[in-house]
C-alpha cells in the first residue's frame, strides 16, 4: 500500500510538470544531452538549479553532475511548482535575422589566374639544308622548292647589280683570323636561328553574384621577342643612332615597331547559371572540344601527369569564338551529370563599313557603330553537344576509390555561307591601303591571294570605293559544311585511355582567281555560277592516347598514335595548314589537326605547321623523381604519308623525331622550368626531286636535294596562378 501510494505522488507530480510548458523540467530532457550540456555550460548553476533538475547528470541521467552522484548530498523533495511569469512579452519568440537574398550572395568579387612565362629557342638547320632555290645564274628565278624557312641571312651570298652573286660582307670566314678547316667547321654553327620570347596571360573573373559572371583573358606582351623593340628601331631614341646604343626597350606598337600592341584581349564573356540547372554564356569565349585536334583554346589539356603544368603553358596557338551558347545539365547527382549544349556561332561577319569605307564608319564617327554590310556573306555555324565529363578534382576523387571512370561526348557542328569573294582575292583591309582589285603582277602573299589590303576609303585606279570593288569580288559561295566528332576517355588507378574521331563532309563553289583571273588582270568581271567550280570535302582523323603508371605512379609508359587523311596534291605553297589544294582539285580530303594540339618540337608543330597527309607513332617515358617534383620523358616519333604524291620527294616516309625533356614542376610552389632537345631526321618525302634542277646542272638544289636533320633546345621557365 505504500508504494502505491508512492506511485500516485510521483504521478501526480509529473503531471503538474507538464502542465507547466515554462519550466525546465518540462523541455530540457528532450533536447538531448548536447543540448542539455550546451544550456549547462552557457546558463551556469542557475540554470541546473531550477525544479526537476536536480539529481539530473550532463547526460541527462540520474546520478551525474551537481547533486546527484557521490558526493553530491541528498535528495530533496519536490516543493510546489512555481508560477508562470506575468510579463506576456517574455513569452513571445525571438525575431529571426532575415537571411541575405541568394541572388545577391558574392563568393568572391574578383579572381584572377594566369601565367607568366619565358622560352629561348635554338633552331639549326631550319631549311634542312636545301635552301631557298634561288638559282645562281639569275637571282630573279627561283626553284620551286616550298620550302617556308630560309638560311639566315649572314650564311648566304650577295647579289650584284649585274644578276650575279658575290661574298657576303658579313661572311663568317671573312671575319675569322683561322684556318679555312677550322672557319668552315664553325661557321656551320651559324646555320641556325636563336632567339628568346615571353607573355604574360591574365584571366581575370568578375564574380558579380555567385551565379553570373564575366570572364576574360588578356595577353601583355603576347610571345615578343626578347630585344625585338630597342629605341633605336625607328630612331626614336635620339642618342641611340645604331642599335649597340641602345638603351631601352618600347613598347610594342601595331604598326610601327610591331604588328600587334602590347596589350591585347583576347576573350570576353559573360556567363549567367541558373538555378536548375541551365547555364547561359555570350560574347568571344575559348573554343574546345574534347582532346582538341578540331577545336583547341591553346589553354592546354589535363591529361592527370604531374608534368601537365609545363605543357599547358607551352602554347601557341588557341581558339576563340564568337557565340551565344545554352547549356543544361541533368543527371541524378554531380558525380553522374551530363550536360546538353546548344549554340550560334559567328565564325565570320564578312566585311565591315570601317573596313571597306575606311576607319570614319567606325563607331563615333558618320556611324554610331560598325556593323556588317552584306548580310549573305555571313559564316554562320550551328554547335550541338552532349558530354559526360569530369572536372580533375572530381576526376581524382573517382580514381581514389579504385573503380574505372568513363567519360563521352559527342558533338557536331554545322556550317553555312551564301555570299563570299572570290577565292585569292585580297584580303579585307589594315586601313592602310588603296582599295587595289586582285591583279597578277601583285606578289602572291603566301596563301594564294595575289593583291593588297582594302581599307581606308580611298578610291582606287579605276575610281571605285572599297564598297564597289568588294561588290566586283562577290560570288554564290553555297557552301555546307558538317563536322561530326566523338570523344572517348577511360580511367582506372594509373591507366588512361583516350580517344577522339572527327570527319568533316561539305560542299561550296569556288573560283581560283590565280588558276582563272579576270580578263583584264585588274578588275574582277561579272561571274555566273557557271563559272564557278564545284568543290566536295570529305575528310577523317582521329587521335589515340595511351598511359601506364609503374611504380606508384612514378615511372609512365605511353603511346600516342593520330591518322589525319591527304589529298592527291600538296598544300598552296607548301602549308600544310592551308586547306586549299595546288592544281585545282574538286575534291578535298586532307584532314588537318588543330596546331594547339601537335606534342612534338619539330616535324607537326614546325616544319609542317599541323599534322596533314600523316599517320604518326609516338611511344614515349616518362619518369618522377625528387618527390615528383622533376620528370624526364623522351619520346620516338615516326610519321608517313597517307597520299605519297601530296609530298615533296613522292615518297611516304615523312622522317623519324627524337626528343627529351627534363622538367622541373613544383608540388607546392606553383612555377615550372623545362629543357627540351630535338632532332628530327627527315625521310623521302622531304627530298626534292632531280628535275627541279636547271638544265645547265648549275646551282642544284642544296646538299643535291637531300634533306638533312633538324635540330633545336628549347628552355622555359614560368610562374602559375
Amino acid at each position: 500500500m505504500l508504494r502505491s501510494k508512492q506511485l500516485r505522488t510521483r504521478s501526480r507530480t509529473l503531471r503538474d510538470a507538464r502542465s507547466l510548458p515554462n519550466t525546465w523540467s518540462a523541455w530540457l530532457p528532450r533536447l538531448g544531452p548536447i543540448a542539455v550540456a550546451v544550456l549547462a555550460l552557457t546558463l551556469g548553476d542557475s540554470a541546473l538549479a531550477q525544479p526537476g533538475m536536480r539529481g539530473m547528470g550532463m547526460g541527462g541521467m540520474p546520478g551525474g553532475g551537481a547533486g546527484g552522484g557521490p558526493g553530491g548530498g541528498k535528495d530533496k523533495k519536490d516543493g510546489p511548482a512555481e508560477a508562470a511569469p506575468k510579463d506576456k512579452k517574455a513569452l513571445q519568440p525571438i525575431d529571426p535575422v532575415p537571411a541575405q537574398p541568394k541572388g545577391l550572395r558574392r563568393l568572391q568579387l574578383f579572381e584572377l589566374h594566369g601565367y607568366m612565362r619565358t622560352r629561348g629557342d635554338y633552331f639549326h638547320r631550319m631549311d634542312m639544308g636545301l635552301g631557298d632555290g634561288t638559282l645562281s645564274s639569275d637571282p630573279n628565278e627561283a626553284l620551286d622548292l616550298d620550302n617556308k624557312f630560309n638560311p639566315p641571312p649572314a650564311t648566304q651570298a650577295e647579289t650584284t647589280s649585274d644578276g650575279g652573286f658575290t661574298t657576303n660582307d658579313a661572311d663568317c670566314i671573312a671575319g675569322m683570323n683561322a684556318s679555312a678547316s677550322k672557319a668552315a667547321t664553325r661557321c656551320n654553327r651559324r646555320n641556325g636561328h636563336a632567339s628568346a620570347n615571353m607573355r604574360l596571360r591574365l584571366e581575370p573573373t568578375l564574380h558579380v553574384t555567385d551565379m553570373v559572371r564575366v570572364h576574360s583573358q588578356i595577353d601583355v606582351l603576347d610571345n615578343v621577342v626578347l630585344g625585338s623593340t630597342p629605341d633605336s628601331y625607328l630612331g626614336e631614341n635620339p642618342f641611340a643612332p645604331i642599335d649597340i646604343y641602345t638603351r631601352t626597350q618600347m613598347p610594342p606598337s601595331d604598326g610601327r615597331n610591331s604588328f600587334s600592341d602590347s596589350i591585347t584581349v583576347k576573350r570576353a564573356y559573360g556567363e549567367i547559371q541558373f538555378g536548375w540547372g541551365l547555364n547561359l554564356k555570350f560574347g568571344r569565349m575559348p573554343h574546345h572540344w574534347g582532346m582538341g585536334i578540331v577545336a583547341n583554346d591553346g589553354n592546354g589539356y589535363y591529361r592527370g601527369e604531374r608534368s601537365d603544368i609545363n605543357r599547358m603553358l607551352d602554347m601557341d596557338y588557341g581558339d576563340s569564338v564568337d557565340s551565344v551558347r545554352l547549356g543544361i545539365d541533368f543527371g541524378k547527382d554531380r558525380r553522374r551529370t551530363h550536360r546538353l549544349e546548344a549554340s550560334w556561332d559567328w565564325a565570320s561577319s564578312g566585311a565591315t563599313t570601317a573596313q571597306l569605307l575606311g576607319p570614319q564608319w567606325a563607331s563615333g564617327n558618320t556611324v554610331g557603330q560598325d556593323f556588317s554590310v552584306e548580310k549573305f556573306d555571313n559564316v554562320y555555324q550551328w554547335r550541338l553537344s552532349i558530354v559526360r565529363r569530369d572536372d580533375p578534382d572530381m576526376l581524382r576523387r573517382k580514381l581514389s576509390l579504385g573503380t574505372p571512370v568513363v567519360n563521352y561526348g559527342a558533338i557536331a557542328w554545322l556550317r553555312y555561307q551564301g555570299l563570299d569573294r572570290v577565292t585569292g582575292s585580297p584580303g579585307l583591309g589594315d586601313g592602310l591601303g588603296t582599295n587595289p582589285t586582285w591583279a597578277s603582277e601583285n606578289s602572291d602573299d603566301g596563301l594564294g591571294r595575289n593583291g593588297n589590303a582594302l581599307g581606308n576609303g580611298d578610291n582606287d585606279s579605276t575610281n571605285d570605293t572599297g564598297a564597289q570593288n568588294y561588290t566586283n569580288l562577290l560570288i554564290h559561295r553555297k557552301a555546307l559544311i558538317v563536322t561530326p566528332d566523338v570523344w572517348l576517355r577511360v580511367n582506372w588507378r594509373t591507366l588512361r585511355v583516350e580517344l577522339e574521331v572527327a570527319g568533316v563532309v561539305g560542299r561550296y563553289n569556288e573560283r581560283n582567281l590565280s588558276d582563272s583571273p579576270a580578263e583584264d588582270n585588274l578588275v574582277l568581271e561579272n561571274i555566273g555560277d557557271a563559272d564557278l567550280e564545284r568543290v566536295r570535302i570529305a575528310q577523317m582523323g582521329y587521335a589515340l592516347e595511351f598511359k601506364y603508371g609503374l611504380f606508384k605512379d612514378r615511372f609512365h609508359l605511353g603511346f600516342d598514335q593520330g591518322f589525319a587523311t591527304g589529298d592527291d596534291s600538296q598544300g598552296v605553297n607548301g602549308n600544310g595548314q592551308n586547306p586549299l589544294r595546288t592544281g585545282g582539285n574538286s575534291n578535298l580530303t586532307a584532314f588537318r589537326f588543330n596546331p594547339a594540339y601537335m606534342q612534338d618540337l619539330l616535324l607537326f608543330r614546325e616544319v609542317m605547321g599541323t599534322a596533314s597527309n600523316a599517320a604518326y607513332f609516338r611511344p614515349w617515358a616518362a619518369f618522377y623523381f625528387l618527390q615528383n617534383n622533376m620528370s624526364g620523358r623522351l619520346d620516338l616519333q615516326y610519321a608517313m604519308a597517307h597520299q605519297s604524291q601530296a609530298t615533296f620527294g613522292n615518297k611516304y616516309s615523312w622522317g623519324l623525331e627524337i626528343d627529351g625533356a627534363v622538367r622541373y614542376h613544383d608540388t607546392r610552389e606553383p612555377i615550372f622550368v623545362q629543357l627540351q632537345y630535338g632532332v628530327l631526321f627527315p625521310f623521302g618525302a622531304f627530298d626534292r626531286p632531280l628535275d627541279l634542277y636547271p638544265p645547265n646542272g648549275e646551282n642544284v638544289v642544296g646538299n643535291g636535294g637531300d634533306a638533312k636533320a633538324v635540330q633545336t633546345v628549347q628552355a622555359m621557365v614560368g610562374i602559375r596562378f
